[in-house]
């Protein structure tokens, strides 16, 4: 069975929103904040489709202040 990626970071999102207590219209307002110009509206329907590119979950991380790891999968 075929990994569904979108899915995958649609959760992702949503659990980091969910973790902050933030809603989408907060979000909005630290990206536009920090620069990055996406209404609520347009945040709502990004995270709901899963279908963003991963500058967007950059942003995100940078304005929530998470740290963005990405590390080798040390499977035998």
């Amino acid at each position: 069975m075929e990994k569904d990626f979108n899915k995958e970071a649609k959760l992702y999102l949503k659990r980091v929103l969910l973790e902050e207590d933030i809603t989408y219209g907060e979000l909005s307002t630290k990206l536009q904040a920090a620069g990055f110009e996406y209404s609520m509206d347009s945040i709502r329907t990004k995270i709901n489709r899963g279908r963003f590119d991963f500058a967007f979950v950059l942003q995100v991380c940078e304005v929530l202040n998470y740290k963005t790891v990405i590390s080798k999968n040390h499977q035998s």
